[in-house]
Formats: structure tokens, C-alpha cells, sequence
């Protein structure tokens, strides 16, 4: 009798074990690379006029025929100090940034918040996290230096955002200086991570890099190569990283170690006490806002022709 119970229950495991084996065969395999590679669509009915700024609807033809769907946003002066590029997180959308830009349009800036590959209603079926989304960037780029040629441009990314902005700064010398917030160091760690913290803590790293790797199969893309930690090191322009010390997506210490090897002897690191992952600029405030315009405007400022003796 117990040698036939203890049978069964070495069936019932070894049954567990095949089920558990195939279930995560096919979770790694076919649908955990499609929810790296299409992270959601969202949009909102905010437009620039909500806040009383003037625009104009843009849509940018990128690489593989995909339009980026966008709002040029104009200055408040006609001669703009600078053109701002925003870039909006994960699953997120260019609506998210339309009551910045338009802070931005009252102080002299006039700026592109636009819908990422994969996001919003732009198109594109995949999101490579900065690989093909760094040359979408530099086409924006060329539509900024048909209307100002000779104007300051400067990006601003949270999150995913962040680490396509340091791609793009890399990418493309055209853009100034950079803004950056809340964002990672290599995609294959914060896939890592987020899938640990998405399974209470459960997390084998080979497992999510095969997961990364098929994505990339599907997706075009070298994963290996989305390294905001190792664009930093050939960035010269000004670059100013902030994140929050209470961040529960990605954690500071990227931001710190990104800040600790950025080339570039013109930047600026913020810890933001008590910050999280999405209220950055909401817990900094005034000061933390301050600290930035003063940042932008010193990368802005005209150089005078003037010579004193």
C-alpha cells in the first residue's frame, strides 16, 4: 500500500514538474519576449490649446515606414531660446509632457513631445528601448534644425525616456544637453529586475535573458546593445541626472553609477528625497524645477560676439 502511494505521489510530482517545465517553456518563449516588446498602448484627449499654448500637429516619418504622431509647441516669444525633445516612459504617451512643454512655451522654449515607436498613436509594432528609437530622435532632430538651425536643442526622458536620451545624446552631437530622469543602466538588469519584482521577489537571470534574447529575435534588435551605462562614456554634452531615493522601479544607485561615468565635466547629479519612480518633479518642487531651468538656461544662454577688455 505505501509503496503504491509513494508511486502516485512520484507521478503527481513528476506530472507538476512536466506541466511547470512546458508552462514556463512557453512563458519564456512566446509570451513573456512580447510583453518586453509591446509594452500597451495609451492616449489621452489633452492637447497644447488645453493650456493655452499655440501648435501645430506633426507626424515624422521614421526608419521601416513608421509615422511618429506629434505636437510641435511653440515659444511665447518668436525667436526661441531653445527646442526641447520629451520623452515620455514606458507605456506612457506624448500627452504626459504637454503641461511641461507648455511651462517651457511661457519661458521662451519651444519644444516636440511626441508618441514613441510601439506607444500612443504612433506606429510601429515593437519597442526596442532606445536601439532603433535613438535614430527616431535624430529625425526629429532634422525637423528641429529646418525651422532654427543655429538653436540650442535639449532632451528631457524619464525612465525609459531617460535611457533612450542618453542613446540619442550619444547618437546624435546635434542635441545639446540633456535632462534625465529616473532611468537604468543596461536593459538586460532592469528586465531582470522588474521581472523579480513583477514574481514577489522569484527571479533566475538566465531565464529573463533568454526571455530578452528572443525578444530581440523578434524584435530585430541586440538587446545586449541598449547600454545607457556605456553611452554615458562617450557623452560630452551637459547632462543633468536626477532621481528619486525612494524609487521602487528602478533603483538610484543606476542613476549614480550612469552620473559616475558620464564623460562629460559639464553635469549635475540630484537625489530627490523621498521621491519614487513617477513623482520625481512633484516631490523636488519648486527648488528641484529651479535647479533645472537654471541648468537649461546656462546651456541656452547667448554667447555675446562682444569682446571685453
Amino acid at each position: 500500500m505505501r509503496k503504491r502511494k509513494r508511486k502516485i505521489v512520484i507521478r503527481v510530482l513528476l506530472g507538476l514538474l512536466l506541466i511547470t517545465t512546458i508552462g514556463g517553456y512557453i512563458g519564456f518563449t512566446h509570451i513573456a519576449p512580447y510583453a518586453i516588446l509591446q509594452p500597451g498602448r495609451v492616449s489621452s484627449d489633452i492637447t497644447p490649446s488645453d493650456y493655452s499654448v499655440q501648435s501645430d500637429p506633426l507626424t515624422i516619418r521614421v526608419a521601416d515606414s513608421i509615422d511618429l504622431k506629434a505636437h510641435w509647441i511653440y515659444a511665447s516669444e518668436q525667436d526661441p531660446k531653445g527646442v526641447m525633445i520629451f520623452v515620455h516612459g514606458i507605456g506612457s504617451c506624448k500627452e504626459s509632457f504637454i503641461p511641461l512643454a507648455a511651462s517651457f512655451a511661457l519661458r521662451g522654449y519651444s519644444s516636440v513631445v511626441f508618441d514613441l515607436r510601439a506607444h500612443g498613436k504612433s506606429g510601429g509594432e515593437f519597442c526596442t528601448y532606445g536601439f532603433y528609437e535613438k535614430q527616431d530622435i535624430a529625425k526629429i532632430v532634422d525637423v528641429i534644425k529646418e525651422k532654427h538651425p543655429n538653436t540650442p536643442i535639449g532632451i528631457w526622458g524619464n525612465s525609459l525616456g531617460g535611457a533612450i536620451s542618453l542613446q540619442a545624446l550619444e547618437y546624435d552631437e546635434r542635441i545639446d544637453f540633456g535632462i534625465i530622469e529616473s532611468t537604468f543602466t543596461e536593459l538586460h538588469i532592469i528586465v531582470h529586475d522588474y521581472k523579480k519584482r513583477f514574481l514577489k521577489g522569484f527571479g533566475v537571470k538566465s531565464l529573463s535573458n533568454y526571455a530578452l534574447e528572443k525578444a530581440g529575435e523578434v524584435g530585430s534588435f541586440d538587446p545586449m546593445e541598449v547600454s545607457p551605462i556605456s553611452s554615458v562614456k562617450n557623452i560630452e554634452q551637459p547632462v543633468f541626472i536626477a532621481h528619486g531615493d525612494a524609487d521602487e522601479r528602478i533603483s538610484y544607485t543606476y542613476g549614480k553609477a550612469l552620473y559616475d561615468n558620464l564623460a562629460s565635466q559639464n553635469k549635475h547629479f540630484e537625489l530627490v528625497e523621498g521621491a519614487g519612480h513617477l513623482n520625481v518633479g512633484q516631490i523636488g518642487g519648486e527648488a528641484y524645477m529651479r535647479l533645472i531651468f537654471d541648468f537649461i538656461e546656462a546651456q541656452t544662454k547667448p554667447i555675446s560676439d562682444e569682446i571685453t577688455f
